[in-house]
């Protein structure tokens, strides 16, 4: 049986150049796939968590899984015809208004409430997990009172306790007249999503006046899990009831929004991604030079029965051992990093107060206190495995490609004519 020799002659010539051991080239196209994997890895593990992050945020918070908009039946009925569907873990009636909050030092600030049933959002784990109530609790012992976002408290000086004012405009019976509604701030809460946090607030929905509630009533649905929403929006809108009610999907409800985030990673891996083409064509310029330099070999190869397609492989399998090598090592490294990415961060604003306070000659340092240059407290990391088999999918490809560029003409060298200009 003849024997496979295009293998262990190219892991040799892998590790050997001129004679001698050791190949340059061959080392910085290992260590730029590792360079390149490594940043991709990184780079796209923290933009999915921030993008889960935001999604998670949108969708617990703000949008629901499914919204049944204006429906023409009562919450109690609603429930009972999702009561069987499979994958639906709560129903939640809410009502959105826009108004104007006054606090009792007389700060101003145009916001979104969201008058909302406390007992069914009680159900949604999704939405209490992700409210996070930094002072008080998600209970509204009197109708008048209200949870604002954390920013909004700030903004205008409103802590629990507090008396504020709101003041919309009724428009229900056709002519527009300026109401006002008095609330107690009964808690503070932060999503970790800026705009929630500086522009919303919740109130019960037994404290929504009757006149509008009805026109403005929304059943927000949420999944046990949320990309199966287009099955079950098609069972609720095949349902008796509601085949004339429009059941929106999370999906079409923020679609700018998540359609901007696809486009974003999508360029982003594109732009990072460009890294592989360098490397590629160092590759190619680093094989071809070893080919040239080992014309001779290849034609005693040829002349003792190697073919040309073994010629081919010996160097194809150069391409798949740098290809190779690279991924493992990028890949385990970048997830490390991300994994860590927290700790270094917090290792690197720590060094960078240092180097600052060294700067201005202040000596000693407070271990009470803890610079947070951002608005998060964690950096959110997120794994995706089909991230990764792109990554090095593509890495892997170029490694193949400029191998394969660097011998396809010098496959086919003809060893007499070798060694007669020798």
């Amino acid at each position: 049986m003849k024997r496979n020799w295009s293998f262990p002659v190219a892991a040799r010539y892998l590790m050997t150049h001129g004679g001698r051991k050791g190949h340059l080239g061959n080392l910085l196209a290992v260590l730029g796939l590792v360079i390149g994997i490594l940043t991709l890895v990184t780079v796209l593990t923290v933009m999915n968590g921030f993008q889960q992050g935001f999604i998670s945020s949108i969708n617990e918070i703000y949008s629901y899984h499914l919204r049944i908009e204006n429906p023409e039946m009562t919450y109690n009925e609603v429930r009972e015809i999702t009561r069987d569907i499979p994958n639906i873990s709560a129903v939640v009636p809410f009502a959105d208004h826009q108004v104007i909050l006054t606090s009792q030092d007389g700060f101003s600030r145009g916001i979104q409430i969201r008058f909302i049933d406390e007992n069914a959002a009680l159900s949604d784990q999704g939405f209490i997990q992700q409210l996070q109530m930094t002072r008080g609790d998600f209970l509204f012992p009197r109708p008048d009172t209200i949870l604002l976002g954390a920013d909004l408290a700030r903004s205008v000086n409103a802590v629990v306790g507090d008396h504020l004012t709101l003041t919309f405009l009724d428009v229900s019976s056709g002519r527009g007249s300026v109401n006002n509604l008095e609330f107690s701030v009964g808690g503070i809460f932060r999503t970790g999503y800026y705009e929630y946090d500086r522009n919303m607030a919740f109130a019960s929905l037994s404290s929504y006046p009757e006149e509008r509630g009805s026109g403005n009533l929304v059943y927000g649905i949420k999944l046990k899990k949320h990309f199966r929403d287009l099955k079950v929006q098609e069972t609720l809108q095949s349902a008796q009831g509601l085949d004339h009610t429009p059941v929106v999907s999370w999906r079409t409800y923020n679609s700018a929004f998540f359609n901007a985030l696809k486009v974003e990673k999508t360029f982003m891996l594109l732009i990072v991604g460009l890294i592989f083409i360098v490397v590629a064509v160092n590759i190619y310029h680093s094989m071809k030079r070893g080919v040239r330099e080992r014309l001779e070999e290849l034609a005693l190869l040829k002349a003792i029965g190697g073919t040309p397609g073994e010629i081919r492989k010996l160097y194809l399998y150069q391409g798949v051992l740098i290809g190779v090598t690279g991924c493992l090592f990028g890949t385990v490294l970048g997830i490390l990093i991300s994994m860590n990415i927290n700790e270094i961060m917090d290792t690197a604003v720590s060094l960078s107060e240092r180097l600052r306070m060294i700067g201005y000659g202040i000596t000693g340092r407070s271990d009470s206190y803890q610079p947070r240059p951002f608005y998060f407290t964690d950096i959110p990391v997120h794994l995706m495995i089909r991230d990764l088999a792109i990554i090095n999918g593509a890495a892997l490809m170029s490694a193949l490609l400029a191998s394969w560029g660097a011998v396809r003409r010098y496959s086919g060298v003809n060893p007499a004519e070798i060694f007669r200009n020798e």
